[in-house]
């Protein structure tokens, strides 16, 4: 169930972009705010249901954010507001993602915690690989966001749509590829799938020392 709530949660931000470039070329402001009100109601409800009771204040941090700027659009009725909601939820993406790494390092780097998942016991260069990963991502996100919000001050609305429905997208993914094939080489650490099959021809795991007694 928690499963199919996340799904559903994922779709909804996927899709609010082009929910919101509808709304603003077909209506005018006050229409498009009352349906990005609507549609983060909505998509708020499988987002708080599959959280825990800890997480059920944070989950609630973004959709405060789009509520305020859609009303902030509506009062001004100026769309620019109501183009927020996207930029918000990748730079609070990012800013996760920073918090995770504290000097003191009572905290466990996010993308520390997502390799324990597949890989239970992580050397110390790996642990220092997923650190620094873990600020690469914050700071890309962040970036990210920083574009989306300059584009949405900017640039036309068919710009933006383009940009936060699918480049942005394209980036997130170009890095992860980036991150995911120097993961690989570093520690020629080979899966099962065809790409690591690739990388394990072009560079093969160095063989063991055999000494001769």
């Amino acid at each position: 169930m928690k499963a199919l709530l996340g799904i559903i949660s994922t779709l909804f931000i996927v899709a609010s972009p082009f929910v919101l470039y509808w709304t603003l070329t077909h209506h005018n402001v006050a229409v498009a705010a009352i349906a990005l009100i609507a549609w983060v109601i909505v998509r708020t409800i499988p987002t708080f249901m599959s959280a825990s009771a800890e997480q059920r204040r944070a989950a609630l941090q973004l959709p405060a954010i789009a509520l305020l700027f859609a009303v902030i659009g509506w009062i001004l009725n100026d769309g620019t507001y109501l183009l927020v909601m996207p930029a918000a939820t990748q730079g609070t993406f990012g800013l996760t993602f920073l918090r995770s790494v504290d000097r003191a390092r009572t905290r466990t780097p996010l993308i520390e915690h997502f390799a324990r998942m597949v890989k239970g016991d992580l050397s110390v260069d790996e642990q220092a690989h997923c650190r620094r990963w873990t600020k690469i991502w914050g700071v890309y996100l962040i970036v990210l966001a920083a574009i989306g919000l300059g584009l949405a001050r900017f640039a036309t609305l068919e710009v933006w749509t383009l940009y936060v429905g699918f480049v942005s997208y394209g980036l997130v993914g170009v890095l992860f590829a980036v991150e995911y094939v120097i993961r690989r080489i570093k520690f020629r650490d080979y899966g099962r799938n065809p790409i690591d099959w690739l990388l394990r021809r072009l560079f093969p795991a160095a063989r063991p020392d055999v000494t001769s007694c």
